[in-house]
């Protein structure tokens, strides 16, 4: 149903979707501290798609009828174009705890698991669906990227590994 290509599209739109909404939260933010944590994080999501999009996505399935995986791409695009998941910018910015910061992003980071977990449910070409799992155990690594973040930032014990 999808193609590597498909889902490279989706996980860059994800990216994108949330570094917007840390870089929106952290200028919305009246707590420094947060608000450059949140610029942080905006930058890892920028990273996080860099990464996809060295991702080769040349890999097509055929389809069983182009007209419904068509429908069903472009649905998913619509659906995808601003979705931030359980990212909300507004509970971003009025944010004024680090631990509170840290469960927020944890939170969409395990969002973004499930969905890509969904898509691989409705893959039949291994080749792509094992590219998926590589995504899967990329998002699972920025989970964490963000504990070592705010472990450092906060220069105390970390009871987050």
């Amino acid at each position: 149903m999808f193609t590597l290509s498909d889902i490279r599209e989706i996980a860059l739109q994800i990216e994108r979707n949330g570094e917007r909404a840390y870089r929106r939260a952290a200028q919305s933010s009246r707590t420094p501290k947060i608000a450059h944590l949140l610029n942080e994080m905006a930058d890892e999501e920028q990273k996080h798609a860099r990464w996809f999009e060295h991702l080769n996505g040349a890999m097509p399935l055929i389809a069983k009828d182009p007209r419904i995986e068509q429908m069903g791409k472009d649905l998913l695009q619509k659906m995808l174009v601003q979705q931030t998941f359980s990212l909300d910018e507004s509970r971003l910015a009025a944010t004024r705890e680090v631990q509170d910061l840290l469960d927020q992003a944890i939170e969409f980071e395990n969002d973004t698991i499930l969905f890509y977990e969904m898509l691989h449910s409705f893959m039949d070409d291994s080749a792509t669906m094992a590219q998926l799992e590589l995504i899967i155990e990329e998002e699972q690594a920025h989970i964490e990227k963000l504990k070592e973040l705010f472990c450092r930032r906060e220069s105390v014990g970390c009871p987050l590994k």
